[in-house]
């Protein structure tokens, strides 16, 4: 089978390996499509933190159909076009006995510290796999991920109908913490510095309002405006950029929480004795939990569009020069899906 692996930063290599045998409480995936995450693109350029070099497989937005499968509980069968959850816990310490298995004191997540999803086929274990509901598409079913991220930071946020919530970060996975508020009832506010994609999410995704931090105007001011004097009930942070954390505390309301999403790139200073005065909760959220089988969901209903985040589709071929330009141009990028 043909694979794309990534052995060093800056060096993607398509190469011919054996296909994946097939092992107990497993499946053989024949993959169809894997997204082109921010995580790989970083993974590529060398500043990924958590990259375990060198990985068979970079990846881990697949989807594809079982063609061979093992013991499993999941009522799952070949020829099944299913999901693949790319976090893979170890299923004995304390996080994985609690139900909070994307917290595994052991997780490994494909692409990153094990073997990832651009590749022919792939072995994948069952209970980590979702069926994908016939009526929904492949192409809107690779976005699966990426939404699972929005929907987990915005439970972690505990979002709740009519409430307002501000996020900061305008690409894939703002999108999608946004459209997972909406979902839930809520009002996402969406800040950025990107005039272009505040345009885009305003007028093409429906987003209801949208700030340019880059501008004279204050977002303080403008969140208050938006809710009648009294700050959003929750946030999610999107970016990881300091000057956003340093002030978070000014952007919400008392008791609020806020959820962080973004990875920073180093240790940052945020103001404690504002937020121990507001008593806000601080919620990292990482990766996601449970989400698949929502975010599968919510893509077949088709009531919000998230299909339009779609920038393009490649071949594994093409990946090595689209990562190169998404690194270069990130404002021109979305999400990027691979045809394997």
């Amino acid at each position: 089978m043909r694979i794309l692996s990534i052995y060093e930063p800056g060096e993607l290599v398509l190469e011919d390996l054996p296909r994946p045998p097939l092992t107990r409480k497993s499946a053989v995936v024949k993959m169809e499509l894997c997204g082109i995450c921010g995580s790989d693109v970083t993974a590529y350029c060398g500043t990924n933190p958590t990259m375990k070099y060198p990985i068979q497989g970079l990846g881990h937005e697949g989807i594809g159909t079982i063609v061979e499968i093992g013991d499993n509980d999941e009522d799952l069968e070949v020829g099944d076009r299913v999901a693949l959850e790319p976090y893979v816990p170890c299923g004995r310490c304390h996080m994985c006995t609690e139900g909070r298995y994307n917290n595994c004191a052991d997780l490994r997540v494909c692409g990153v510290h094990k073997n990832g999803m651009m590749a022919e086929y792939f072995s994948h274990p069952t209970h980590l796999l979702h069926r994908i509901p016939s009526s929904l598409d492949s192409l809107r079913a690779a976005l699966a991920e990426p939404l699972t991220i929005g929907l987990h930071s915005a439970t972690r946020a505990r979002v709740k109908r009519g409430e307002h919530v501000v996020i900061f970060g305008a690409g894939t996975i703002g999108l999608m913490a946004s459209f997972a508020c909406r979902s839930y009832g809520a009002v996402p506010i969406l800040v950025d510095l990107v005039q272009e994609r505040l345009d885009f999410a305003k007028h093409e995704l429906g987003t209801p309002h949208v700030f340019n931090s880059a501008g004279k105007e204050d977002l303080t001011e403008y969140l208050r405006e938006v809710t009648n004097g009294k700050l959003p009930e929750a946030m999610i942070e999107c970016t990881g950029a300091a000057p956003i954390l340093a002030e978070m505390h000014n952007y919400v309301c008392h008791g609020a929480r806020i959820a962080l999403v973004g990875w920073p790139h180093g240790p940052v200073s945020v103001n404690q004795v504002r937020i121990m005065q507001k008593e806000l909760d601080i919620c990292p959220s990482r990766n996601s939990c449970h989400k698949f089988p929502e975010a599968l969901k919510l893509l077949a209903e088709r009531e919000l569009p998230i299909e339009r985040l779609l920038t393009k589709t490649v071949g594994l071929d093409q990946v090595e020069e689209t990562i190169r330009d998404m690194a270069a141009h990130p404002g021109d990028y979305l999400k990027v899906v691979v045809k394997i």
